[in-house]
């Protein structure tokens, strides 16, 4: 293979490189988000339940708008679940696909210097071919 043809491979792979991090840096920030999420609905259900252990009288409306932010936080779990799952799965290949991008970056900066040491040694040796034949000047004493 040629060394312009091989340096184009090593371009096209550096831009798939950059989107790969692109999307790992997407994915961690999509599973922090889901963290936070997850930490602000148990914030919140805590203190709901603690409002419910004081033993203090409330209303109907209290208690049912408590019963449906219950339910609201349950559907809000399994969604941030899936969220995170998903994230992590998309984290998991990305980072998979980057390992093996970068191995077959390795390989083809391999290829790309033994191409390029072997243009260079055909160079130096047409340059010895090219050079005048010298012969011995004999002594004529």
């Amino acid at each position: 293979m040629k060394a312009a043809t091989l340096a184009r491979l090593d371009l096209l792979a550096a831009d798939r490189e950059a989107k790969l991090l692109e999307t790992i840096r997407q994915q961690n920030a999509a599973m922090q988000q889901a963290a936070y999420q997850r930490d602000m609905l148990a914030s919140y259900r805590e203190r709901l339940a603690e409002s419910w252990q004081g033993g203090a009288v409330v209303s109907a409306a209290q208690a049912r708008r408590a019963g449906q932010f219950a339910a609201g936080a349950l559907g809000a779990e399994t969604q941030i679940v899936e969220t995170e799952a998903r994230a992590k799965a998309k984290l998991e290949a990305a980072v998979a696909d980057l390992a093996r991008l970068k191995a077959h970056r390795r390989k083809l900066g391999e290829r790309l210097r033994e191409v390029r040491r072997r243009a260079q040694a055909a160079a130096e040796l047409k340059a010895a071919q090219d050079l005048p034949l010298r012969r011995p000047v004999s002594d004529v004493s």
